[in-house]
């Protein structure tokens, strides 16, 4: 190709990238001003300071990341892993340990604290919780990772759902370590 064809194709890509960033700068322009109500946003970003814990004997370290929350159903589920953690049980009364950490006041705190700061407001009323569906592949550090689902009926608390880097659901120990990726509603209490 001569230096000036190839100089000309360059400057009409340019042109192109151009008018293209321009449109979508128009349409970003005219969209209507994102509303502070979290029921009316499809997605959300928030920094999330999840605090240290220790629950039943399962330590939590606090945990400092940038989440992103896609709505679905009235539901916003994590696009990505938060964190990692094993989901064990308190054997004596076999609750589900991630579950109750998940569902304690401080964590709760720390998300209405975080989607304030990104501007909506929850009025306090949070429910944050693992979801029950497989939501597909996460990724956690920007690699493929396995992460828990919320339990189903079972013969043994101590087996619990997860979603393996494939994208495929499986059953393993709750003393495992999987990739935490909650979701949450704006409510009292989830179901």
């Amino acid at each position: 190709m001569k230096d000036k064809e190839w100089r000309k194709e360059i400057e009409d890509e340019i042109i192109d990238l151009r008018n293209r960033v321009d449109k979508m700068e128009g349409i970003l322009a005219n969209r209507p001003e994102a509303s502070s109500s979290c029921s009316e946003q499809n997605t959300i970003e928030a920094d999330i300071e999840c605090p240290e814990a220790d629950i039943g004997g399962l330590r939590f370290n606090a945990v400092k990341t940038h989440a992103v929350f896609e709505k679905k159903g009235g539901i916003y589920y994590s696009r990505d892993i938060l964190f990692n953690s094993a989901r064990d049980t308190d054997n004596g009364t076999g609750r589900d340990l991630l579950s109750e950490y998940l569902d304690s006041e401080d964590v709760k705190k720390a998300f209405v604290a975080a989607l304030d700061v990104a501007g909506i407001n929850t009025d306090g009323k949070i429910s944050i919780f693992i979801p029950k569906e497989n939501q597909g592949i996460k990724r956690y550090n920007g690699v493929n990772w396995r992460y828990w689902l919320k339990p189903r009926s079972s013969g043994s608390s101590a087996v619990f759902a997860y979603v393996h880097a494939n994208g495929l659901s499986y059953y393993t120990a709750a003393s495992g370590v999987d990739g935490c990726a909650p979701a949450f509603c704006v409510s009292e209490k989830h179901e």
